[in-house]
């Protein structure tokens, strides 16, 4: 189920340019909004780094395998 949430959230935020710019301003709000438990939120927070590091979808392929 978490694994589950974690692909799915991941897929949302490489396509989403509005999500990534509330991850960006408000990490902790958007998991609370989501309803993610600690340990989601914890393995996202981890994973944001890499989702904010470029503005494409193209640019974050190594996210790719998560989307599969």
């Amino acid at each position: 189920m978490e694994e589950k949430q974690i692909q799915e959230f991941v897929h949302r935020a490489c396509n989403d340019e509005s999500l990534r710019t509330e991850l960006s301003h408000d990490f902790d709000g958007v998991m609370v909004k989501e309803g993610f438990s600690s340990r989601v939120a914890s393995v996202l927070k981890r994973l944001t780094p890499q989702l904010l590091a470029h503005e494409g979808a193209a640019e974050r392929q190594g996210l790719a395998w998560w989307t599969i």
